[in-house]
């Protein structure tokens, strides 16, 4: 069935983000199932990309693209965040956490070769991932909009984001995306309390947080929820070890549930 979408939608659109929830659920899926339903989403165009353990998809049609990352078991994400050397490495806009920057860059020379190939009708391009799939949909935003400002980004649509770089990166990010980038978090997921703020890593663009009852609220109303996750940093490594194996609220179906009863 095809999808409703507003490919012209400048700032938060809800029906949008109920899409891109499918997407980032969607692309967890193995290719011949997800070009069957992108196909009966009504998207013509489909590629699949796939190297290293880093997956994506692209499709589009003569007004829209949308490009999802795959993202990555919770116990391994555990391995990623809490390694106490997390490094960095030059991304655009400023240092981003190497490991993520080396996720990406597996698939990266594909994906923007496809999205140049594809944009022939100068579409709207839209991102979207889960867990690390929303760390690798960050960068990519990052590096066709940072590296190239004729490059228009629509949309970024997240969920359950880790930290992907610096002050620096942050700042850069929210000077070009902020407005088009929107970050769901839902509850308690620990995920994306890491990397810590105390070893330089920031948020990036807009927070839109589900509460312990489901619902969705903006960071307009949420400033303090910034200092009360710093103060339960220091306890992060008891929150993972305890929890992260059967967390709930990190799962991408409980995401996509919660988005569908906001958005609709």
């Amino acid at each position: 069935m095809a999808r409703t979408f507003n490919h012209k939608a400048f700032g938060f659109d809800p029906t949008n983000a109920v899409v891109l929830a499918e997407a980032a659920k969607l692309v967890y899926g193995d290719k011949s199932a997800v070009a069957s339903t992108v196909q009966a989403w009504g998207f013509p165009h489909f590629e699949w990309f796939e190297n290293n353990d880093t997956q994506a998809f692209l499709c589009g049609d003569t007004v829209k693209l949308i490009l999802a990352f795959r993202g990555t078991e919770p116990t391994d994400l555990r391995d990623w965040v809490t390694d106490a050397r997390i490094y960095k490495t030059h991304g655009p806009g400023g240092d981003v956490h190497s490991g993520f920057a080396r996720a990406l860059g597996y698939v990266w020379h594909d994906v923007e070769g496809a999205v140049h190939q594809w944009r022939d009708h100068n579409q709207t391009l839209w991102l979207t991932g889960h867990s690390l799939g929303a760390a690798l949909a960050t960068l990519a935003a990052a590096s066709l909009r940072l590296r190239d400002a004729a490059q228009i980004v629509n949309g970024v649509y997240t969920f359950g984001q880790p930290r992907v770089g610096s002050q620096r990166f942050a700042q850069n990010f929210n000077s070009a995306l902020k407005g088009q980038a929107f970050r769901f978090v839902n509850n308690n997921d620990v995920v994306t309390r890491v990397p810590l703020s105390s070893q330089d890593y920031s948020h990036v663009g807009t927070l839109r947080y589900f509460d312990n009852e489901g619902k969705l609220h903006s960071d307009d109303d949420l400033s303090w929820w910034g200092t009360f996750w710093d103060r339960i940093d220091g306890a992060l490594e008891e929150l993972l070890d305890k929890k992260i194996a059967a967390i709930a609220d990190h799962a991408m179906d409980r995401y996509e549930d919660l988005t569908r009863k906001n958005c609709p």
